[in-house]
């Protein structure tokens, strides 16, 4: 029952992720500017670093889509498990340290820097997370490309995708277009599995040359 309810909401998930994600990338294009330079501007009453207090929606549908993503092997191997679980980690990680590197931030303000406490502890933690959710990818999707159950293009770019995460201030527009991928991929097979025999055979094959 959860594994149909993931593959099924998987690609849905995915997509909205991409969608507020490039929705928070065009925002903050707007008041921080297009370089490394901040600008400092507000847009519809928010700052850039109000508009980055909302990565944590799509991160958290990207758990629903990483998940989805994982189902569609029934019988994973052990990289496969491994890869699933490390992702898992890294993205929690993740969205627990955008949320302390940001949410202390006044709403509408630039008075607060980067020096206040909420920055300086989720800021490593982000950083670190980003590290430990890209190698997970990693694994996970080399594992799903061997087994046929993601197409061999798609994997770096979701990827490069979690990689782009390291750095959110501000954000890029690759992640968001990585999770739209992620969740057309996912859409595309509402099966979202192989068949049970084929997938078992695959993982332990896997496992013998793992």
């Amino acid at each position: 029952m959860l594994s149909a309810t993931l593959s099924r909401w998987g690609g849905p998930a995915g997509v909205a992720a991409g969608i507020l994600w490039l929705l928070v990338w065009l925002h903050q294009l707007q008041t921080h500017g297009p370089t490394q330079e901040n600008e400092r501007r507000i847009l519809f009453g928010l700052t850039w670093l109000d508009s980055a207090k909302f990565l944590v929606v799509p991160l958290l549908l990207l758990l629903v889509g990483i998940a989805g993503l994982a189902m569609r092997r029934r019988r994973p191997g052990l990289r496969g498990r491994i890869g699933f679980v490390v992702t898992l980690v890294g993205l929690v990680g993740l969205t627990v340290g955008t949320a302390l590197e940001f949410w202390f931030f006044p709403w509408g303000s630039y008075a607060l820097g980067f020096d206040a406490p909420g920055p300086q502890v989720g800021g490593p933690i982000q950083a670190i997370s980003t590290l430990v959710f890209t190698a997970g990818l990693i694994v996970l999707s080399t594992g799903l490309v061997r087994a046929k159950a993601m197409p061999w293009w798609a994997a770096p770019v979701v990827v490069l995708g979690g990689l782009a995460t390291f750095f959110l201030t501000p954000v890029s527009w690759l992640p968001g277009l990585a999770w739209l991928l992620l969740g057309f991929v996912l859409w595309r097979d509402r099966r979202g599995t192989l068949p049970t025999r084929h997938a078992s055979r695959l993982s332990e094959r896997e496992e013998g040359t793992g």
